[in-house]
């Protein structure tokens, strides 16, 4: 008989993390961008994150779109009570978590769950088995309305192929070895590094395999765990995959990862020609993905195929309106994509960052202020909005209603910070979305939120209080700061910077009051 976990690591927990491509506001631009209808998020919708882990993504949806009805399913019960729990302390009616597997929840009965306007599924379809897989897609098949949106991502083949027989022998090693999962990986890297200094030829042949490796020497073991150490873990094809969501009535539109749809972003100069001498959707990701060695893919499906009439699509564009995240530019503002950093023209990245740090601009507003023609305007914007610089934001009716269930998720998470946690995000009711914000931010936030008097030092002695509550102090040097006023000083220089930086972005995304 098998084990419940199906061969999924579950002896220790996922890290909570947030995925901006998965929330309604960023999905439905990418399908207005598209040419494609979305669900009206000025109306009541439902929303369902399958296998949401700690459900800190559903938690955001929740909070920003109190109209909204969000689900999240997870096989894993310690995952299912982590989430539940932040949800009442917060205080979100909006949302319910349920433990199922994909197998217990494509056999309930139709009546036993609603129909969704969204369905997400992130960093799963990839890592279960087949037969889960299959599950998984029929879920969505069977309770995704028609005109709803579908977002699966997964490891495509093109660029990890060279990383399965690797991941076999990772795998073998974590089932040598009585340590749990996530104290195993650094022993199991260990090896691997031992493994290629002694001239391993493997090594030799896939000289990429260098730099993954250093990239994974710096990332939570809790992750590397979930992302290696399963039992089931396959690289999938486009075509795959869309065949599979075909026979679920659900067709692709285009990528979540918006420089993707892009061809100028997403392959070499050379091969992009090649994309546009065909018209057959598999064919075509296909190149893309060998073009650009493709290791991860964000995909969005939608149930049935009603594109946007032209004028549609202009009024839907010209109605939507962009913020600024706080990400700010060197010299020149670069966004990193999967061929490598470009580098956006001076002249025109430069005016549209400024505009949207002065706040927040429909497209035709930021349009006014460049010299440049409406298409190379969008594409620009929709090139900053790829690279972090800005965020769509959620109709004014949404987010004025998000505020108090914001404010109480934001509670939560600095609660838990003042504890010991490390969530290290904020919501971000304007937006629809959360923002990067580190310890210290946060609690600086929760100080602000409580009402704390708004002077420096009265804020770093809260926050040293807060730090100390969760065992933590400032550091220097990897050495507890034990002199109180080195430690108010260093506190104090820290919050004046970040109220520098972020105070007017907190502001502007519905974090603090304005």
């Amino acid at each position: 008989m098998a084990r419940w976990d199906d061969g999924y690591v579950t002896d220790t927990v996922y890290t909570s993390q947030f995925h901006r491509e998965t929330t309604p506001a960023w999905l439905a631009t990418a399908a207005l961008l598209l040419g494609h209808h979305a669900p009206d998020l000025s109306r009541p919708f439902r929303y369902a994150d399958l296998g949401c882990g700690n459900g800190f993504t559903a938690l955001v949806v929740a909070a920003t779109c109190p109209h909204a009805e969000v689900w999240g399913f997870d096989f894993n019960p310690a995952h299912i009570e982590s989430a539940r729990s932040i949800a009442a302390r917060a205080g979100l009616a909006n949302i319910r978590f349920i433990e199922s597997s994909f197998g217990e929840l494509a056999s309930r009965p139709e009546a036993a769950l609603p129909d969704f306007d969204f369905m997400v599924t992130h960093g799963v379809l990839s890592w279960i088995s087949p037969e889960n897989q299959r599950h998984l897609i029929d879920t969505i098949g069977r309770r995704l309305r028609p005109g709803g949106l579908a977002y699966v991502s997964y490891n495509v083949t093109t660029g990890m192929a060279n990383m399965l027989p690797l991941r076999t022998l990772m795998r073998m090693m974590a089932e040598a070895t009585t340590d749990r999962s996530d104290l195993a990986v650094g022993g199991i890297l260990t090896q691997l590094d031992r493994l290629k200094q002694a001239g391993a030829a493997f090594f030799q042949v896939n000289p990429a395999l260098e730099n993954r490796l250093r990239d994974m020497r710096a990332q939570d073991p809790r992750y590397l765990a979930h992302e290696f150490l399963n039992r089931d873990w396959r690289p999938m094809m486009f075509a795959d995959v869309a065949d599979a969501m075909a026979e679920a009535k659900c067709r692709f539109i285009g990528s979540a990862t918006l420089a993707e749809n892009i061809d100028a972003t997403s392959v070499p100069a050379g091969v992009a020609p090649l994309l546009g001498e065909t018209r057959d959707q598999r064919l075509r990701e296909t190149l893309r993905d060998i073009g650009a060695a493709q290791s991860f893919r964000r995909d969005i499906y939608r149930r049935g195929i009603t594109p946007t009439l032209v004028a549609e699509q202009h009024a839907g564009i010209d109605a939507l309106t962009l913020g600024w995240t706080g990400l700010t530019a060197g010299e020149q503002v670069t966004i990193n994509t999967g061929l490598g950093t470009i580098t956006g023209k001076a002249e025109l990245y430069r005016p549209l960052l400024e505009r949207l740090q002065a706040g927040a601009a429909t497209v035709p507003q930021l349009t006014g202020a460049v010299q440049h023609t409406a298409a190379e305007v969008l594409q620009a914007l929709t090139l900053l909005m790829a690279g972090g610089y800005a965020h769509p934001l959620l109709p004014a009716s949404v987010g004025q209603a998000a505020g108090p269930g914001s404010r109480t998720l934001n509670q939560a998470i600095v609660a838990m910070n003042s504890g010991g946690g490390d969530l290290s995000m904020l919501a971000a009711p304007i937006m629809g979305t959360a923002l990067n914000c580190d310890l210290l931010e946060t609690l600086v936030v929760g100080a602000l939120m409580d009402g704390t008097p708004q002077t420096v030092g009265d804020l770093a002695q809260e926050v040293l209080r807060r730090l100390a509550r969760g065992g933590r102090s400032m550091q220097r040097d990897g050495q507890a700061v034990t002199d109180p006023q080195e430690a108010v000083g260093m506190v104090s220089g820290a919050i004046t910077g970040a109220l520098e930086r972020r105070l007017q972005v907190w502001r502007n995304a519905g974090i603090l009051p304005g």
